[in-house]
């Protein structure tokens, strides 16, 4: 079974506990770039999800990286001065908020025109070329940042991201909104389209794996609406462990919906992308759980766990029994127990009619998570109890 693993650029901070937790629900692990020497300050969420997010270090590129961006620099020094020379930074504007890393770990940086790479991300060959033609300085406050033309450490970033990548097995992941070229297969050719041409021919793609967390956000939201910004860590991690083939088979819909959709890679609206990825899930998703609810309900599972079956079958003597237990609940949820123990030969005779609804649909995550991830009352906790019983989870 193929690992879904994701590295994180270009921050070593991650700028909004939602999207850390929208990729904790679909990726296996979360890598990012981090420095040996940096002192990392995560949020709770982060700091909770524990292992899940992963460190690999800068200094694991191969030699042929810093080999081909000197090159680069020392070829195109005089085209590249022209456009990103720090002699020109008066004329830069300053780079919108929403463009700058976290504020987690303090500045990367005092002058707020420039982008910032951490001097440990920059093999000393490479800076030395930057240096020579004015390029890139260090910081005034040390030698620890590397300041240079934001969209030159964007596309630097992003380089380095897929080399690292590509030789861990991994899958490049942003936050960022569409700020590179695709740069895999690393060349003077490619770099100089991206740094020297039509940047905006250059920023009229998505890379496949953008397309892939937009999907899986578009899919999350319209068919499954829990509130990540509140959804609590635990039960997000308890999730994960209780429904991994669920979320393997998932990624290969995801996976194969990418890639069957080649047209979604020129859109350059994000916008645009959205409504279509939208259009998508609805066509498809949507349809493929209804059906997965459908087949479910055929086998008696939505009259199994409606709330009048829960209120009006309820044996007298199981409702003693309850009160007898001490479980303080109060009728309508003593009722609701009850029945969860008279009926439990009939669920056991539904779990393989179940088992096989779920296992052959590629939307079996989002129906778990729709089931387990939704704020409920005492009523629906006791519900979502049966399933999992019926479910054999």
């Amino acid at each position: 079974m193929e690992s879904y693993q994701a590295l994180y650029y270009p921050y070593v901070h991650f700028k909004d506990d939602a999207w850390v937790k929208l990729s904790a629900l679909y990726w296996d692990k979360l890598k990012r770039i981090v420095p040996a020497a940096y002192p990392t300050a995560d949020s709770e969420t982060v700091l909770a999800l524990g292992d899940f997010i992963q460190t690999v270090r800068p200094d694991q590129v191969q030699p042929a990286f810093a080999a081909t961006f000197s090159e680069f620099f020392a070829s195109y020094g005089e085209p590249l001065r022209k456009t990103y020379a720090l002699a020109h930074r008066e004329q830069w504007p300053v780079v919108p908020k929403a463009q700058r890393p976290s504020e987690a770990g303090g500045p990367s940086g005092n002058d707020m025109r420039l982008g910032y790479v951490r001097y440990e991300k920059i093999h000393d060959s490479v800076y030395a070329a930057m240096h020579e033609h004015g390029l890139a300085s260090t910081d005034e406050r040390g030698e620890k940042w590397i300041g240079m033309h934001p969209r030159l450490a964007a596309v630097y970033m992003h380089a380095l991201a897929e080399h690292i990548a590509e030789h861990q097995g991994l899958r490049p992941l942003t936050d960022e909104t569409f700020d590179h070229v695709a740069l895999s297969q690393l060349s003077l050719e490619r770099l100089a389209n991206a740094l020297l041409g039509d940047v905006a021919l250059v920023d009229a793609k998505a890379s496949p794996t953008e397309v892939e967390t937009a999907l899986v956000s578009v899919a999350f939201r319209t068919l499954v609406p829990a509130d990540l910004k509140h959804l609590s860590v635990d039960k997000i991690l308890a999730f994960r462990e209780a429904y991994p083939n669920e979320r393997h088979r998932f990624q290969s819909a995801v996976d194969g919906l990418v890639k069957s959709r080649a047209w979604l890679l020129s859109i350059s609206d994000p916008k645009v992308l959205e409504e279509r990825l939208r259009d998508e899930v609805d066509a498809g998703w949507a349809e493929d759980l209804k059906e997965l609810k459908d087949k479910l309900g055929s086998v008696g599972i939505d009259t199994l766990f409606s709330s009048a079956s829960l209120t009006t079958t309820l044996p007298g003597a199981v409702v003693g029994g309850i009160g007898m237990l001490g479980l303080g609940v109060n009728g309508v949820a003593a009722g609701t127990a009850a029945v969860a123990l008279a009926a439990i030969p009939m669920m056991l005779s539904k779990r393989k009619a179940v088992r096989e609804a779920l296992d052959d649909s590629p939307v079996a995550y989002l129906y778990r998570m729709e089931q387990d991830l939704q704020p409920k009352d005492l009523q629906g906790w006791l519900r979502q109890g049966l399933q999992r019983f019926v479910f054999g989870h």
